[in-house]
């Protein structure tokens, strides 16, 4: 019974390779349509933003509710807050998996499940540990599966106008906490926390219908051009007439001009190749000029035997050697029949390639199994005598060459699919999101360099699409977890590469985005508090978080612009955001008034913004696009663990000094330890390191073609 079972799996595998090997591998990586439904893919992720991020920045009009209600220090009450942004970011790498096997939609739609069972949980909690539980780390993980799907659902639908897209689509983020905060504050008035969060619960499903909308992209199936039998025929008696043509013809290249121009050929070949000496030279080629049946026989005297050496010289041999291969001429223009033909359209003479593996077919004497790896040990440079027609001008030679048959790496020459073991890769392989090393690039392809360097849309998908099997895969620790499915172990080996940090330059970015993310959420958390302690009217306060999100949104759309600007570096623009958001954190203690708070959240929200949507701009500018993946994935853990503490240690500052004023403060230290970090990216030794390793990168890139 198993062996009838796995003879069925095996069988099914077997026709499924059948039918990837019989059709391009390229036609089956889906293209960007770069429009058409991507746009209702871009309004599903941009309400996913509203829905998520909305929620989570707008957590401080509830902490003096929750702070009341049960009783407990700010310092914890603000956990349940910083659990529900901070745990959607640490579980980035484990969302990416997900999505890789399962896709978008599904994950995006047990995501909003999730998160609504633990907003209604929490509405319901008896004590404050139990909403950290629900609120916080349930509700925080299931936005996670809302929040990234969204995101990589537009990098999946669009690459030339992947900078327009994901702009719209991120700025709900800013939309959702203009929306959310004076409506917290309206709900909390009318129906209390409890109610509030019932409310909530019934939002977030509605990031199930934007998960429906989140279609998975096909291939797009090319178009079988018919050509009729009239048309055959007609190509075949032009053909024939041309070919008819060229025999009749009553000019000849001599076969001394031929020698020559194959002789400069090479030549020019060796210049091009001169530091490369194991391909620098062309191998030895006999040219051999007699009667047909010399040629089917053994060489006579009569032959003149003609041979070009290692140094392009033109010397005569008495003897032929069995290894390099022969150049045929014959007299009366007879053709042999070759797996590589040279026809001369000018003359009456035939040249024939003859293949050491044709040679059994030729009469002539074939070699043994020993001989032809002694011959071929003879020939170190592998260049075949065809190689050199691109040199030649036009009209003295036309190689034909038969046509190679597809691989199952790749369609394209210009073009690199990076494919494992082709038996267990399977047809679904093709579409999943995360093997495409572009996925959470955020700017315009158009900058990178790995697109200008193919000559379509649909090379450079293959170019950046690794798709991993069983062989040549780098052991990780991952390979231990042979429950999970392949998808998500690569995913998660890919991403949570801690071997990253030994590079300098990311790991200066990684310590100062843990130091920069510690402040980042101290405003959106008790800014309305301090406000309400001020004696400002809590609806008042409530809309100082909406000013920070209409900046916040109006930051983005101004930071993707200088960014795709080619004369602006992302990274200033980053370190110029984050040196003032800490020199507004430090002057927020003297914001005594409504007016000057306005001021301080319009300056804040605008300057987080760029510091917020350059982070893939400048992982890619600084490490390449071969690293993004991974980079993105530790990069975004460390900022989810900086999330988590940050608003709690600065709610002990508040409890140890009585007031606001040292939290904010502190937020500002923390912002300017950050910049120091990815201010020190523009020392020279630092910049020299960075070239150096783009330059190997380029190099490991260009071998592996």
């Amino acid at each position: 019974m198993a062996e009838e079972k796995n003879g069925k799996s095996r069988q099914r595998r077997e026709s499924c390779d059948s039918e990837i090997s019989n059709e391009s591998v390229t036609d089956l990586i889906p293209t960007p349509p770069d429009g058409g439904w991507g746009w209702v893919i871009v309004i599903a992720s941009f309400m996913c933003n509203v829905i998520v991020d909305g929620i989570g920045y707008a957590y401080g009009v509830l902490l003096p509710e929750f702070a009341e209600y049960f009783q407990a220090p700010k310092s914890k009450v603000s956990l349940v807050g910083s659990l529900l942004c901070g745990v959607y970011l640490l579980a980035g790498p484990i969302v990416s998996g997900l999505t890789n096997k399962f896709g978008c939609r599904r994950v995006t739609i047990v995501g909003s499940i999730i998160a609504s069972i633990g907003f209604i949980i929490g509405s319901f909690s008896p004590n404050l540990n139990i909403l950290i539980v629900t609120y916080g780390f349930l509700g925080g993980f299931g936005f996670g599966l809302i929040y990234l799907p969204s995101i990589v659902s537009v990098g999946y639908y669009f690459e030339k106008k992947r900078a327009l897209a994901t702009g719209i689509a991120v700025c709900g983020s800013g939309v959702g906490t203009f929306i959310f905060s004076p409506g917290n504050n309206a709900l909390l008035a009318a129906y209390e926390w409890r109610g509030l969060l019932l409310i909530h619960a019934a939002i977030i499903l509605q990031c199930c219908v934007c998960g429906m909308l989140m279609r998975p992209l096909e291939p797009t199936k090319r178009k079988k051009v018919r050509v009729s039998d009239k048309t055959i025929n007609r190509i075949k008696e032009e053909a024939k007439s041309g070919r008819k043509r060229c025999n009749e013809s009553e000019s000849s290249v001599a076969v001394v001009e031929t020698f020559a121009k194959l002789r400069e050929a090479k030549l020019k070949r060796e210049k091009q190749l001169e530091d490369d000496s194991d391909i620098a030279s062309m191998p030895s080629a006999y040219f051999v000029k007699g009667p047909p049946d010399a040629m089917s026989t053994s060489y006579n005297s009569r032959q003149m035997k003609l041979s070009f050496s290692d140094r392009g010289d033109a010397m005569s041999q008495t003897s032929t050697p069995a290894g390099p291969p022969r150049i045929m001429i014959s007299e009366n223009g007879s053709n042999v029949a070759m797996d590589n033909e040279v026809e001369s359209p000018t003359s009456n003479m035939s040249v024939s390639i003859l293949d050491r593996k044709n040679s059994s077919s030729t009469n002539v004497q074939p070699e043994s199994g020993d001989q032809k790896d002694k011959n071929d040990s003879a020939l170190p440079n592998g260049v075949f005598a065809h190689e050199v027609q691109p040199l030649i001008d036009n009209g003295y030679t036309k190689v034909v060459t038969p046509k190679p048959k597809p691989s199952p790496s790749g369609g394209d020459a210009g073009s690199k699919l990076c494919v494992g073991s082709s038996r267990d890769i399977h047809r679904e392989d093709y579409k999943r999101p995360l093997y495409r090393k572009d996925i959470f690039y955020s700017g315009s392809v158009l900058n990178i360099p790995q697109y200008r360097s193919q000559p379509d849309m649909r090379s450079y998908i293959a170019s950046i699409t690794t798709i991993p099997g069983d062989i040549d895969q780098r052991a990780t620790c991952w390979d231990k977890c042979t429950c999970l499915p392949k998808s998500v172990v690569y995913t998660l080996s890919e991403m949570l590469d801690i071997s990253l940090l030994t590079n300098v330059p990311f790991l200066l970015i990684c310590v100062g985005n843990l130091f920069a993310m510690t402040g980042f959420y101290v405003p959106f958390t008790y800014i309305v508090d301090r406000a309400v302690l001020l004696g400002i009217d809590s609806t008042k306060a409530a809309f100082l978080l909406s000013i920070i999100g209409i900046t916040n949104t109006f930051g983005r759309v101004m930071s993707g612009f200088l960014a795709d600007l080619k004369f602006v570096d992302s990274l200033v623009i980053n370190n110029i955001a984050l040196v003032i958001s800490a020199i507004a954190l430090f002057l927020e203690p003297f914001c005594v008034t409504y007016e000057t708070l306005i001021v301080f959240a319009a300056v804040y929200g605008l300057c987080v913004a760029a510091y917020i949507s350059l982070t893939s701009i400048i992982i890619c500018d600084l490490l390449g696009l071969e690293k993004l993946t991974n980079a993105f994935g530790l990069l975004t853990m460390a900022r989810g663990i900086a999330g988590i503490y940050g608003p709690p240690v600065a709610g002990l500052v508040f409890q140890a000094y009585g007031t606001y004023d040292a939290s904010f403060i502190m937020g500002g230290v923390m912002f300017s330890i950050g910049s120091v970090f990815h201010l020190a990216l523009h020392l020279p030794c630092l910049k020299r390191m960075t070239k150096q390793h783009q330059t190997e990168t380029i190099i490991n890139e260009s071998t592996h073609v």
